[in-house]
């Protein structure tokens, strides 16, 4: 890879990195990139999960520095969620492009109609304390753990429902957590890919590190009082056109 190649690569990076951090679906940027510049769709998959990675580690990093991390709450929730990764990416599941994407579709819409029923819910958090960690979160969690090892496409788009409906999160503490999700599940991802000898790291490498810039772009953009209700509007965007993306293009190999 050249460097204006690598550069390309690099600024796909950053969007998706960015992207990823305030909302979900950044791969929208990241995959077709390295596609462009000769890898297989399972090397671009593969690769991509040090994009990943690497806007996971800037993210929770960032977040931590301006005490949103709740870490008590992010282990509680990361246990189930790792458990379903697992077991998601162990268990062999075949289904047709055309489901997978009617499912996706579907959980997108639930998530858009409660997007705009509940915005206060979303920009707020709930009122008084977090909701006590039961089996509910747990199961809803262990869920979308197997959803990521089996499909992943929008999976930050759900960790950050859940976060926000279900544990009682705002936004902006909802984000931080879902980065560091991110995190762990890429982690677990990459060791797979990377043993299975899927990952390019001379294209990996400058994807990594525009990933990296932008996730701390977006961290330090969510972290103002102001953005709120901007970043709630930037996820409603960043839902529509995963939508209509998926409507629109077949979008089976393109996994965030």
């Amino acid at each position: 890879m050249g460097l204006l190649e690598a550069l390309l690569v690099g600024i796909a990076g950053l969007l998706g990195g960015f992207v990823n951090t305030l909302a979900g679906n950044g791969s929208a940027f990241t995959l077709p990139a390295l596609e462009v510049f000769g890898l297989s769709p399972e090397a671009a998959n593969g690769t991509n999960r040090l994009s990943i990675v690497a806007l996971g580690l800037v993210g929770t990093v960032s977040f931590y520095r301006q005490g949103l991390i709740d870490w008590r709450m992010g282990i509680r929730v990361a246990v189930p969620t790792t458990l379903g990764t697992i077991a998601g990416s162990i268990v062999a599941v075949e289904i047709s492009e055309a489901v997978l994407d009617a499912i996706v579709i579907a959980g997108l819409l639930v998530i858009l109609g409660l997007l705009l029923v509940k915005p206060d819910r979303w920009i707020e958090g709930k009122a008084g304390a977090l909701a006590p960690f039961g089996w509910v979160q747990a199961a809803a969690y262990l869920a979308i753990g197997v959803y990521a090892g089996l499909v992943v496409l929008g999976v930050g788009f759900f960790m950050l429902a859940a976060l926000i409906l279900l544990t009682g999160y705002d936004l902006e503490r909802g984000n931080a957590l879902k980065v560091f999700l991110l995190l762990v599940v890429g982690a677990q991802s990459l060791l797979i890919f990377g043993g299975s000898g899927q990952v390019d790291w001379a294209a990996g490498i400058p994807l990594a590190l525009g990933s990296a810039v932008g996730a701390y772009a977006a961290a330090r953009i969510a972290t103002r009082e102001w953005a709120k209700v901007w970043v709630y509007r930037f996820l409603i965007v960043v839902v529509i056109l995963a939508i209509a993306h998926l409507i629109i293009v077949d979008t089976g190999k393109y996994l965030v």
